[in-house]
């Protein structure tokens, strides 16, 4: 049997492989969280957790204190079977020690800003999202957040960045 023959029908199965087992490990959720200052600007996607601090670095915003920031995200359902009923999708920004620390400060403290929605994401096409315009007067690091709740998973999706006041 000539080696060569037989390569592109090998290396083919491989990438099938790696194309199939890549979609198999999708989540059922996209996450697209921003925060702009007038001189800085810092994106984030989809993690998950646990842990509570997800498996990827927070990205990093600056700012100074009382300058306008935007906080912006979208919450895409990406899962193409079902309904995901009564998810729910908080957004926040609280006051934390230091970038990138690894507990999230807790939901009871005093956020800068918050809210949420609870909501059915119909297959591939359920979607919420949010422009909010602040300012923050104290200077510090906080943590920008979007999360799920109930997604019906045995993780939670959020974005998170990681932002300082100076």
């Amino acid at each position: 049997m000539n080696i060569r023959a037989q390569l592109p029908w090998v290396v083919g199965a491989f990438v099938a492989a790696g194309l199939f087992a890549a979609k198999a490990r999708a989540e059922h959720f996209q996450i697209e969280l921003s925060v702009t200052s007038p001189n800085d600007k810092a994106t984030a996607g989809a993690d998950t957790s646990p842990p509570a601090q997800g498996h990827r670095p927070r990205p990093v915003c600056h700012a100074k204190a009382g300058e306008p920031l935007v906080l912006q995200f979208f919450f895409t359902s990406n899962f193409p079977h079902n309904t995901i009923k009564n998810v729910k999708v908080r957004y926040y920004v609280a006051a934390e020690e230091k970038t990138g620390q690894s507990a999230v400060p807790p939901r009871g403290d005093a956020p800068a800003a918050e809210g949420e929605f609870t909501m059915d994401f119909k297959p591939e096409t359920g979607k919420v999202g949010l422009r909010q315009k602040m300012q923050l007067e104290k200077k510090g690091v906080y943590l920008v957040r979007v999360e799920s709740d109930n997604s019906d998973n045995d993780h939670e999706h959020f974005a998170a960045i990681d932002l300082v006041i100076e």
